[in-house]
């Protein structure tokens, strides 16, 4: 099987999350220059010698540029890829300050890693990697991290790992689905 498709996507996958990227901080940018937009005609509105009626009605012209304003820098922000992956990565609403994470999934053949396990230091063909990461967050979404590692583990050492977690009961980790390490056999 050629690699060309693959790659094809993958090209196409990064090309989409960079037009993705700067149509969302086009659209921030848009919604920035709304909302001063809003301000200074506001503040235009209330210090001018208008009518009362007509600075009602400009009162709400902006009011409606402001949050018309502010609707599309969200917007922007979510259709921003980078932003998405940190709310895909985010805590409680509660947590603010550093904070650690770990993440895993299954490595398979046809991915060819070139990592050696932690635990026996034999080549991963099959197995597991493990993220960890240290990042500041604000209301549980993370905003800098601080340092981020991997820990590859073959398909042996994972399934006694898991073992010994199971036995234990300890787990701090959600455990990962068996039947896809059993597909990667």
């Amino acid at each position: 099987m050629s690699d060309a498709p693959a790659g094809a996507v993958e090209l196409a996958d990064r090309i989409s999350a960079l037009l993705y990227g700067i149509a969302g901080w086009l659209t921030v940018g848009f919604g920035l220059l709304l909302t001063v937009a809003a301000g200074r005609f506001g503040y235009s509105v209330a210090t001018g010698t208008a009518r009362v009626d007509a600075a009602i009605a400009a009162g709400l012209f902006a009011l409606v540029l402001l949050l018309t304003g502010l609707v599309t820098v969200a917007l922007g922000l979510f259709v921003n890829p980078r932003f998405r992956r940190r709310l895909d990565r985010r805590h409680g609403p509660s947590t603010f300050g550093r904070v650690r994470s770990v993440d895993r999934r299954v490595v398979r053949p046809e991915e060819r890693c070139l990592e050696r396990c932690v635990d026996c230091d034999d080549r991963v063909e099959k197995g597991l990697v493990r993220r960890y990461r240290e990042e500041y967050a604000l209301a549980g979404v993370p905003v800098y991290t601080c340092s981020e590692g991997y820990n590859h583990y073959c398909l042996e050492c994972t399934t006694v790992g898991l073992r010994a977690e199971d036995v234990a009961g300890s787990s701090a980790e959600p455990e990962p689905d068996r039947r896809v390490l059993e597909r990667a056999k």
